[in-house]
């Protein structure tokens, strides 16, 4: 039986931010900052998402834990940020 999981309006952003603002250091200390083309950028945002399908895959059909779906998500939401600061603070 699928459940159905309920908007929260981003009432919790501040402590996401936190999360996203962490997850973006631990990437910077790993891989240094990056210097990509946004086909490139896409392509990580695309294998992030991927890994996020299946952490949800994973909760929904093996009983998988919920915090590996809020960590791959996090990464995204991560990933997507980062390249939207790029296009809009673009010079």
């Amino acid at each position: 039986m699928n459940k159905y999981y309920e908007d929260k309006c981003l009432s919790n952003l501040i402590p996401l931010m936190h999360e996203v603002e962490a997850e973006s250091h631990r990437q910077i200390k790993k891989w240094g900052i990056q210097n990509r083309t946004a086909f490139e950028w896409m392509t990580y945002l695309a294998e992030e998402m991927g890994s996020l399908a299946k952490a949800i895959s994973e909760h929904e059909y093996r009983n998988g834990p919920r915090d590996k779906v809020v960590s791959e998500a996090v990464q995204v939401a991560t990933l997507a940020l980062k390249i939207a600061e790029m296009f809009h603070y673009e010079p």
